[in-house]
């Protein structure tokens, strides 16, 4: 923090200062029970510095590439994004998004073209680029410390991981919220309008870039009210909440393409969230289903206790018994608690529970990808709670987190279990002959096999009989419900001169048994069926293909 600048009563922005003293108050007293901490020297610098370098190395690297083809989501951004910018819109009216990611993908697009590196770049940049951001947060809300321990944390994080190599907007979205964290810090120390404009323009992309982030934002607003009604620091969280409500100037040209998305679309692909998505959420934020999640989980959960554990007082430590004597040793471990440690709960845990409970109530499905706005105050609390220890103690618990984290990672960034799409295209790119006819059952299979087969291959979806390069989800329930696939069946045989190729999978949301009755259909009407690809139980999106001869 600059020289000057004024922090609410009793906060301190770095835990422990190297060389220094622990204080506890303003008036400078050493904290009972705390000895000085001194930073490393010599080669054990060297060792630790060099273990700082190797770890971000290797999160740079994690997040150069990922082996797998696209998968539904993938594909039907590329698909949207890869319009002209008024067909643009009206696609995403179709889709359940804001528009600010699909307009930068445009952008890369016509730079750098439609191949799977070439638009997973792009998240690549962002995630990238979150890093040196994570280090500047975390130094704003802990201290140097701090900071060096959200580039650790963010740079092995299994989920921001897997998100740098999608060409979804989460990276964006997690490096947005960094931004957010920074220049707010900067307008709270200064509230210059230059700085509170900063705010508001970051609270305005971040709305543009998921809805999700709209309730990290209501977590912060509601936390800014209460502060600029009864706190320390009135004038300033007022401007503060003043900024982050003009950032919704952004979002209103968007706001009528909103209600339409709000009214037609929705997410009728996923579940409504129940009692155990906040622990599945933390799961997958610590690398889920890869078995390091559950230990690097606890050791998250265990750093951000450490940032909110509250300072020790007089009359606690000086008590007698096993609890003061464990709350005692406790204590000579921890620093000074930050001010910034309360904020970043809010931003992780009311950003999640206002979304979940949003989601519940609204019966709006639920992944925990949704979350990622959520995500990075929650690892910048685990970094203030890493940065109060003792520096043996924080280099421990950091070592555990980074090498748990790095080894869930690692078989992220290197599987290709996204899709079975890359198998499939292949199949029916070597088979499918002139008369004949691809069908996929249900509709989101389309964009992913759609982009790998060659514009000759004639191909449909089901219900709509519609191109397969996008999923069109206004009103997407009701269509599938009233469809008949029986009656589709008997347009699509009667439509193939040649071998009809049906690429399906069941339970889909919204279709029941549909597919298998349009499997069965078919064959009724062919006369044969025969299975030429199985479902791999490794893929995430996995693909059943069937040929019907004609015949």
């Amino acid at each position: 923090m600059r020289a000057g600048a004024a922090r609410p009563v009793g906060c301190h922005v770095s835990s422990y200062t190297p060389g220094r003293r622990v204080v506890t108050s303003r008036t400078g007293t050493t904290a009972p029970g705390v000895q000085p901490d001194p930073a490393p020297t010599g080669r054990l610098r060297t060792v630790l510095v060099a273990g700082l370098g190797l770890v971000v190395l290797l999160g740079v690297l994690l997040r150069l590439h990922s082996p797998s083809a696209l998968w539904l989501d993938e594909a039907q951004s590329v698909g949207i994004s890869a319009l002209p910018v008024p067909q643009l819109f009206d696609a995403l009216r179709q889709d359940g998004s804001p528009p600010l990611y699909y307009l930068l993908l445009h952008v890369w697009i016509q730079a750098f073209g439609t191949g799977d590196d070439a638009v997973r770049s792009l998240s690549v940049v962002a995630g990238l680029a979150s890093l040196p951001l994570a280090y500047l947060a975390g130094r704003r809300t802990g201290g140097r410390r701090a900071g060096v321990a959200a580039l650790l944390l963010v740079a092995a994080n299994p989920f921001a991981v897997r998100y740098a190599t999608e060409t979804r907007m989460y990276a964006l979205l997690l490096l947005l919220v960094l931004v957010l964290v920074v220049v707010a810090d900067r307008a709270r120390e200064r509230p210059s309008p230059a700085r509170l404009v900063w705010v508001s323009v970051v609270c305005g992309l971040l709305a543009l870039t998921h809805y999700w982030a709209l309730f990290l934002l209501a977590a912060w607003s509601g936390w800014l009210v209460c502060r600029a009604v009864r706190g320390p620091d009135r004038p300033v969280a007022r401007r503060l909440l003043a900024a982050e409500v003009a950032g919704g100037v952004l979002f209103l040209p968007w706001l009528p393409g909103f209600l339409f998305q709000a009214r037609h679309t929705g997410t009728p692909w996923a579940e409504p969230p129940g009692p155990g998505t906040v622990p599945d959420t933390v799961l997958a934020w610590a690398g889920s289903p890869a078995w390091p999640a559950v230990p690097v989980a606890v050791l998250l959960v265990v750093a951000a206790v450490l940032a909110l554990w509250p300072p020790a007082r007089d009359g606690r430590t000086a008590a007698s018994g096993r609890v003061a004597r464990l709350r005692r040793r406790l204590d000579g471990l921890l620093g000074r608690r930050t001010c910034a440690a309360p904020v970043l709960l809010v931003g992780a845990a009311g950003g999640l529970l206002i979304g979940l409970a949003v989601s519940r109530v609204l019966h709006s499905g639920f992944a925990p990808r949704y979350s990622t706005a959520a995500l990075a105050p929650a690892l910048l609390l685990a970094a203030v709670g890493v940065a109060r220890l003792r520096w043996r103690a924080a280099a421990v618990l950091s070592a555990l987190t980074v090498t748990l984290g790095l080894a869930a990672a690692v078989p992220v960034a290197f599987s290709a279990d996204r899709t079975q799409a890359r198998a499939t295209a292949a199949l029916l790119s070597a088979r499918a002959q002139p008369g004949d006819l691809v069908v996929y059952c249900p509709d989101q299979l389309g964009p992913a096999v759609s982009r790998l087969l060659p514009a000759s291959v004639h191909q449909v979806v089901y219900p709509t009989l519609g191109a397969p390069q996008r999923v069109d989800w206004v009103d997407y329930a009701q269509r599938n419900g009233t469809a008949d696939p029986e009656a589709l069946a008997r347009r699509l045989s009667a439509a193939a001169d040649g071998t009809v190729w049906l690429v399906s999978a069941p339970g889909y949301r919204t279709f029941g048994d549909q597919c298998t009755e349009l499997a069965q259909t078919l064959a009724a009407l062919r006369g044969s069926a025969r299975t030429v690809q199985r479902p791999d139980p490794a893929d995430f999106e996995q693909q059943t293909v069937t040929a019907f001869p004609a015949r």
